[in-house]
């Protein structure tokens, strides 16, 4: 009972605290990444009191629930860091939304969407957590959410930074570690 009336209040907090406020200011960006973390919050809960999750016995599962852990909290950082990055180096006109400078540097050399990423980290760490077609189908709406966040925040921005940003998507993958660190070694060593 507890754990629906939780998912509730994250929905209710969710929809009349940012959704609402980013559909006036027409930020279909943040729309979907608020009904990113709304679902990951939801499953998460739903999860923790064990409406979807039934423990396996079987060794294939539990490893992949050691993995998806593993996954989960390393997301945290990169959001962490994300925010960080964006409050300290945007200089936001708010928090950390309304940035009024484009950062290339740190995590942003990197890739273009870290938060997002970490964000999907969450997503996949959860699916392999909790195990069940429930958390499988609500941690793929929760990644394409935040998928189609990072493709609309770059229409957002390029409409906001111009052509700076458009360079930017050149030089920086969205979502791809790996060819990101790969352009940050060449730019380093050559």
């Amino acid at each position: 009972m507890w754990e629906y009336v939780i998912c509730v209040v994250i929905w209710v907090v969710f929809i009349f605290l940012w959704i609402i406020k980013s559909i006036r200011e027409r930020k279909i960006f943040a729309i979907y990444a608020e009904c990113g973390i709304a679902i990951c919050l939801t499953l998460l809960v739903l999860g923790l009191f064990g409406w979807f999750y039934i423990p396996s016995d079987i060794l294939v599962l539990r490893i992949l629930g050691v993995i998806g852990n593993i996954i989960y909290w390393s997301g945290a950082p990169l959001a962490v860091i994300s925010l960080i990055t964006l409050r300290c180096r945007g200089k936001p006109k708010d928090l950390v939304e309304n940035t009024t400078l484009l950062i290339e540097s740190g995590i942003f050399r990197v890739i273009r969407h870290p938060l997002y990423v970490g964000l999907a980290f969450w997503s996949i760490g959860l699916i392999l957590l909790i195990q069940s077609i429930p958390s499988t189908i609500l941690g793929m709406v929760a990644l394409f959410c935040f998928w189609m966040a990072s493709k609309k925040e770059d229409e957002f921005n390029i409409k906001k930074f111009g052509d700076s940003y458009k360079e930017y998507m050149k030089n920086v993958p969205m979502w791809n570690f790996l060819k990101g660190l790969r352009n940050l070694k060449k730019l380093l060593v050559g």
